[in-house]
């Protein structure tokens, strides 16, 4: 059966039902009691912030690497006489260690030539300063031989006026003054002469013995030897080849210190200088060097192996890059690590080689900080109740991370209420109901104890 509602006799019907509905749902809705769950807040768990003492920390990488790498070529031309037995890619020799020796016959020829020309250029040398000598006596006579002259003709001057004399003994008198006179001169010349003659005499003898000095210098680079304790990585010569000068003869690489460029993020570096204890200083670093400067900044540096993690080195701080990595935008911080085989343990430490990849930590000196755990922060934001229970968000982005964790210097926080339940939606100002989390483990503990 169909209800027709255009029929007139089915309308009374139909108010009656509609009056009906009304006051069902006016009754109901009276009997509905109000929900003030919005009035109770969102719950939520928090933490208290307090203050630590916490060493600032940042982490690079880089790529180790020798303090010396030499590239062993022959400074002089010879063939090869000796080649070390052990002279191999990858094996240790310690320091002056006679690696590769060459004929140095046309050299002792050299050295002996240039021991006669020494001795000659002595020789005359010191002729010459004799016959200094003896000009200086041979003036002195000259100039009394002079005098002598001189008083004799004008005596026979006087004589020859009074008619006591022959013209001929007076012209006789005359020619002997001009005689002494003419030696006296030539001594005088050859007075200024012999320091010149001298001088180029010192000369020849300084030249002589820079061949000898030389001869000598080249006797000496017949023998090559490794200047440092090193790893031999490549060998370029064998034993009765001919090498001429200029030939790569070996490379090696020093094992007693070794160095790591690490790279750090710019905004990271940046926020950690922050920690220095002292303000650079032009004068003081280029008078004392870098490294005085970065160890008077009580930081420390320790390195570990990506391939062997758990083994860590203290490393020393050397220097800064001297600029920023163009591609990936970062701060190269040297570092340096020495005796690393002094510190090998089998199978747990090994020793540095080139190549390796390593992770580098800088620390600052201990400071007090705020601690926040990052599994608390929401993107930038960490969220904290106010004195009302009411939201307020944080901002993070000034905050320095540091493992689990981000440090802030603002000491406004301590005591403050960490919002650690992850809210959504977090909105600013939003009621919130606590319960407190340290409370909640000390429960969940109690209950496990029983």
């Amino acid at each position: 059966m169909r209800w027709d509602f255009s029929a007139k006799k089915n309308l009374p019907i139909a108010v009656a039902v509609g009056i009906l509905l009304v006051v069902l749902i006016v009754k109901l809705k009276l009997s509905i009691k109000h929900d003030d769950k919005d009035q109770v807040g969102q719950l939520a768990q928090y933490q208290v912030l307090t203050q630590q003492s916490v060493r600032p920390e940042i982490t690079g990488y880089g790529k180790v690497k020798p303090n010396i790498q030499l590239n062993s070529l022959a400074e002089v031309s010879g063939t090869v006489t000796y080649l070390h037995p052990a002279l191999k890619k990858g094996e240790i020799f310690k320091a002056e260690t006679l690696l590769i020796k060459i004929d140095d016959s046309d050299y002792q020829l050299q050295f002996a030539k240039a021991q006669a020309n020494l001795a000659t250029a002595e020789v005359d040398l010191a002729a010459k300063r004799t016959a200094q000598d003896n000009n200086k006596l041979d003036i002195s006579l000259s100039e009394h031989k002079l005098g002598i002259a001189d008083s004799e003709f004008q005596r026979l001057q006087s004589l020859f006026d009074r008619s006591s004399i022959s013209q001929t003994e007076l012209d006789r008198a005359k020619q002997n003054v001009l005689i002494q006179q003419q030696d006296l001169q030539r001594y005088m010349n050859q007075k200024r002469l012999i320091p010149l003659e001298i001088k180029a005499l010192q000369a020849q003898v300084t030249k002589a013995q820079a061949d000898l000095n030389k001869a000598q210098l080249d006797i000496k680079r017949t023998e090559i030897r490794i200047p440092f304790t090193g790893r031999i990585h490549q060998v370029n010569v064998e034993r009765s080849q001919l090498v001429t000068k200029g030939a790569a003869l070996f490379s090696a690489s020093d094992v007693e210190k070794v160095l790591i460029n690490a790279q750090f993020t710019y905004s990271s570096f940046n926020q950690f200088s922050g920690f220095f204890e002292h303000k650079p200083n032009i004068e003081n670093i280029s008078s004392d060097g870098m490294a005085t400067y970065l160890r008077a900044q009580g930081l420390a540096a320790s390195v570990e192996i990506l391939s062997q993690s758990g083994a860590t080195w203290q490393a020393s701080i050397e220097r800064l890059s001297d600029e920023i990595d163009p591609q990936s935008q970062t701060i190269g911080v040297v570092v340096a690590i020495e005796n690393s085989y002094k510190q090998i343990k089998l199978g747990k430490k090994p020793p540095l080689l080139a190549g390796m990849r390593a992770k580098v930590s800088l620390s600052a000196a201990e400071r007090t900080f705020v601690v926040v755990p990052r599994h608390a922060v929401r993107g930038q934001y960490a969220l904290i109740a106010d004195e009302n229970d009411l939201l307020r968000k944080v901002n993070m982005q000034g905050a320095m991370k540091q493992g689990d964790s981000f440090l802030l210097k603002d000491e406004s926080l301590v005591g403050v209420r960490l919002v650690t339940t992850d809210l959504f939606p977090a909105i600013e100002g939003t009621k919130l109901h606590f319960t407190d989390i340290t409370e909640q483990l000390s429960k969940v503990s109690a209950k496990e104890l029983h």
